[in-house]
């Protein structure tokens, strides 16, 4: 469909050049077919990511309080006294309040659905955005890389077209392209390429990847593993080909995912979104799977949602009349409205100009972002320091050492123990004070975050993380015990690994010994 004149000659312009000719014309078509991306794909995109927002904020929500409150285990005088790259950056921060994390919770949900069903995409996603990062910068020390990656993917997405088809914008502009092709977008076709293969890269520093033995290792560790996880230690000749097969896809995913093209890049974005979905049952890794699945999603192609569209029933893909959206959403966007009313007064150009501007604009935006994809991306494992590393890889981390160079071959759970006034001791929380290894260590966490933050704990013991843990702690013990708590101490149980059937005893460690009456 057609749109603003001045606009589609914009687009049309790489296209013109390309159609001269030349001995460069044959490499210059595969390179755009390569660069080009449905704009299915980036509407498919957009609904995954608002679905992974309002699925971690749901997956945040029981534990509001222990973490993003004063009355949890990191209140705001230990996130002061912890904070770095992120100092400043967090509107979670400024009140320790639960009614104030739960309105800016409910607030975040409220632009996540709006960013999904497309509805002024840019602005409510940059919303999204910035909420995210204040989120992580409130309490860093439960995240993940499926955190990292959502945080970094989300911005670089907006700059391209995501309201593009499938969305209330579409609707209302009642225009859209197939197919887009900008910096913007190849920034985001090169994000997933550089996750992979700097890890791939790691993973060769190792000695467990590329012999076959890492994922035997990775699936004996009893903290990581789930449902099905639980099993696949018992089958190593099977893990041993899965191992090969996704280092393969790590180390190829330049020739398998970007040199290829139609049908046969479609298959092979695909199988890694199969492969990625295959840690859903397995692995405790939180949103790292479906983020994942988000940033490769771009690279199916136009025949896959073709295929798509043809098994579809024919209103599920077809937008609706804008009249149908109702009175709030069916009419002219305001920015449209107004445009109309300026060229109505003879000012036809501040029209052209600002949809110029903001499109140069989009298009530094999207340079800048390729170039900072690719600089500090590659800067992780080459021989030389990107300029302003840790400023500018503060929010937008580009450093994907995941399981790399080789995932640990031990496994740890913690026990905190409480003493009362009377002398006796007890299980501060949950079960009895025991440190017999738990049949399934995963179980022992309410989640992985909470794994995370204990892992924090672990590596500060004797600073502020680890005494506004222990604080929360006595205050946890004595409402169980409904008496006054004497004292709290942390241990955590070190299990080697048993690759090899056999479990040596477990290593017991004393992080805290807290006085619960010293303040």
């Amino acid at each position: 469909m057609t749109g603003d004149p001045s606009l589609a000659r914009l687009r049309s312009s790489a296209d013109r050049l390309a159609a001269a000719g030349g001995p460069l014309a044959p490499a210059t078509a595969a390179a755009r077919r390569r660069l080009r991306v449905d704009t299915r794909a980036l509407a498919a995109m957009r609904i995954l990511l608002g679905a992974i927002l309002l699925i971690d904020l749901a997956h945040r929500s029981p534990a509001i309080a222990k973490y993003y409150t004063d009355s949890g285990v990191y209140p705001l005088a230990v996130h002061e006294a912890t904070y770095t790259q992120f100092a400043g950056l967090s509107i979670h921060a400024l009140s320790g309040s639960l009614w104030f994390q739960v309105l800016l919770f409910v607030l975040a949900g409220l632009f996540a659905l709006a960013f999904a069903v497309g509805y002024r995409t840019r602005l409510v996603g940059f919303c999204s955005f910035v909420l995210l990062v204040s989120l992580h910068a409130r309490n860093p020390a439960v995240l993940n890389g499926g955190d990292i990656l959502l945080r970094t993917l989300l911005p670089l997405a907006l700059l391209t077209p995501l309201g593009e088809r499938w969305s209330i914008d579409a609707v209302r502009r009642g225009e859209y392209r197939e197919t887009v092709m900008s910096a913007a977008t190849t920034a985001v076709l090169a994000q997933p390429l550089i996750v992979f293969t700097q890890n791939a890269v790691l993973k060769h520093q190792g000695e467990t990847w590329y012999a076959g033995e890492a994922l035997k290792i990775a699936f004996a560790n009893d903290e990581m593993t789930v449902l099905l996880g639980n099993y696949l230690s018992a089958y190593p000749t099977l893990l041993e080909v899965l191992n090969y097969g996704w280092v393969t896809l790590l180390a190829g995913s330049i020739v398998f995912l970007f040199l290829t093209a139609g049908r046969l890049r479609a298959a092979v974005a695909l199988v890694y979104i199969g492969a990625f979905l295959g840690m859903v049952p397995t692995l405790m890794v939180g949103l790292f799977p479906f983020v994942l699945t988000a940033s490769v999603i771009p690279y199916l192609t136009p025949q896959f949602w073709d295929a798509v569209v043809r098994v579809l029933p024919d209103g599920v893909t077809r937008s609706p009349p804008a009249g149908r959206l109702g009175w709030w959403f069916g009419g002219e966007p305001i920015e449209r409205r107004l445009a109309d009313t300026l060229r109505g007064r003879g000012r036809g150009d501040v029209v052209s100009f600002s949809r110029a501007y903001a499109a140069s604009l989009l298009t530094v935006l999207g340079v800048l972002a390729l170039v900072f994809v690719l600089l500090y991306g590659v800067g992780h494992v080459a021989e030389y320091d990107p300029p302003y590393e840790d400023e500018a890889t503060a929010i937008l981390d580009q450093s994907w050492g995941l399981y790399a160079p080789n995932p640990t071959d031990s496994y740890s759970w913690f026990v905190t123990n409480a003493t009362l006034d009377n002398g006796s001791t007890v299980a501060a929380f949950r079960d009895s004070p025991s440190f017999d290894r738990p049949p399934d260590a995963a179980t022992t966490y309410e989640s992985f975050r909470e794994r995370k933050f204990m892992s924090a704990v672990s590596s500060d013991n004797d600073g502020a993380i680890g005494r506004g843990y222990a604080e929360w702690a006595c205050r946890e013990a004595a409402s169980r015990y409904d008496q006054p708590v004497e004292s709290i101490t942390l241990y955590r149980m070190i299990q080697d690994s048993p690759v090899d059937g056999e479990y040596d005893e477990p290593f017991r460690r004393t992080l805290i010994r807290h006085d619960c009456n010293a303040g």
